[in-house]
């Protein structure tokens, strides 16, 4: 080898040792692009648009849901069990007797989401035999996506709300498998259940509190009994109950 040429393979092997250092340093620092986990962000960034578009009144609570379900089926839901540090949330877990734990959710570090989030967002957690106990809601949008395990999901339209009980009609009643998603909005599929059929299973669920500012009704959940009276035309006789009461039959 000529001096040159030493010259030449001494000076390339010293850039890619000094480039390797570089990306090394990156790495460790979290500030090399990752191309998945700008997509999963850029996804969180859409959803909050869409939130903020539902509370500025500039579409119908059924048109979320059906603009929500779209972006769920989109997710890669690999992805979205990174971001929101799936791994670490579930070893941290403390499952009650009966229902779901609710496990909060930091996305203060998204891009694109600094300055806050228009939604409420949580992860569910239950057991097997364990249940999202049946309620409704007012004023409220909401949805799950199943982020692992298998849920028998059941929904309901809010067909009369009366001071003890709301008169309901099934509309869904089938298994969510992860990657699956289900809405509801005080005008559609207002009522929901969900029961863990694997031994462990977890939901990612966001919700839009005070949509609609003509409905003066707290945001809060309705806990009823989906297995009441049967009416003429399908309908039930859903009570409501206390949380106590909805959780020690169905939790």
């Amino acid at each position: 080898m000529t001096l040159a040429t030493r010259r030449t393979f001494n000076a390339q092997l010293l850039g890619s040792l000094m480039s390797f250092g570089l990306i090394e340093t990156l790495c460790r620092n979290d500030l090399l692009a990752d191309p998945a986990k700008a997509t999963v962000q850029k996804w969180m960034v859409e959803l909050n648009e869409l939130c903020q578009s539902l509370k500025g009144k500039k579409l119908k609570d059924v048109d979320f849901q059906a603009k929500l379900e779209e972006l769920y089926k989109r997710v890669d839901l690999n992805e979205l069990i990174q971001l929101v540090d799936f791994d670490r949330l579930s070893k941290s877990i403390r499952y009650p007797d009966k229902g779901a734990a609710s496990v909060g959710i930091d996305l203060s570090k998204v891009e694109g989401l600094s300055r806050g989030v228009s939604f409420g967002k949580q992860i569910f957690a239950m057991r097997k035999g364990r249940s999202i106990v049946p309620h409704g809601h007012d004023n409220m949008c909401t949805g799950f996506v199943v982020l692992k395990g298998d849920f028998s999901g059941k929904h309901y339209d809010r067909v009369e709300d009366n001071a003890d009980h709301y008169l309901i009609k099934p509309t869904i009643d089938r298994t969510f498998k992860p990657g699956e998603c289900s809405t509801i909005s005080d005008t559609k599929d207002n009522v929901h259940w969900f029961k863990a059929e694997s031994e462990y299973g977890f939901v990612f669920n966001i919700h839009v509190m005070g949509y609609n500012p003509e409905n003066k009704k707290n945001s809060s959940r309705v806990y009823v009994d989906p297995e009441g009276e049967k009416t003429a035309g399908g309908l039930i006789v859903a009570k409501k109950i206390s949380s106590a009461e909805c959780h020690r039959k169905y939790g």
